[in-house]
């Protein structure tokens, strides 16, 4: 581990068309990416494209990265953008009703299993699904992700008093659907 690249010197390899160090820096931070699409997408497939995308954009505008120690956060904030416009895009189209809630991948379960107990994870999974995209990104970084604000706000282009709001209703709404016992089933406030 001691003599692997940090993720500076990865970023400026690969800026130069070194191939292989995009792809130590994807592989890098891949579990964090795959993880807070699937939990903000509700779906497996609907995730990988996010993810596709995201990734294509970022080897693509790699030249634009000011700070690259902070690629993870950078390539989070792109996957984030990403992620928005297609729930977006989704919400606009007709929905297909409370019945196609009740399928959610296995993925997502796993991705929520360390938050709450096994048999919780789907009642939690559900009720994220059904939190404005805003409010949903803000709690799934916050409480999944376990991200301080600050690093959430370079993420999302929020300000961070505005991200604390965004938990609090999230978690106010969470806490209607679900009950009091739903606040013992993410962390304290950072």
């Amino acid at each position: 581990m001691a003599d692997e690249p940090d993720d500076a010197l990865l970023v400026g390899r690969a800026q130069r068309g070194d191939g292989p160090a995009f792809a130590t820096l994807v592989a890098r931070h891949a579990d964090r990416l795959t993880r807070f699409l699937v939990t903000m997408a509700g779906d497996e497939s609907i995730a990988e494209d996010v993810r596709q995308e995201a990734l294509q954009r970022a080897m693509t505008n790699l030249g634009q990265l000011h700070d690259p120690a902070k690629f993870g956060s950078w390539l989070l904030s792109i996957a984030c953008n990403q992620c928005r416009k297609r729930l977006r895009a989704d919400v606009q189209r007709a929905h297909a009703g409370d019945d196609a809630l009740a399928t959610v991948a296995d993925g997502r379960r796993s991705a929520l299993s360390s938050l709450v107990r096994r048999e919780d994870a789907l009642q939690l999974a559900l009720a994220i699904e059904r939190l404005p995209i805003l409010l949903r990104e803000a709690f799934v970084l916050f409480a999944v992700e376990g991200l301080p604000y600050v690093e959430i706000a370079a993420v999302t282009g929020a300000t961070e008093g505005t991200l604390q709001v965004r938990v609090h209703r999230a978690k106010a709404l969470l806490r209607q659907q679900l009950g009091p016992q739903s606040d013992t089933w993410w962390p304290r406030e950072r």
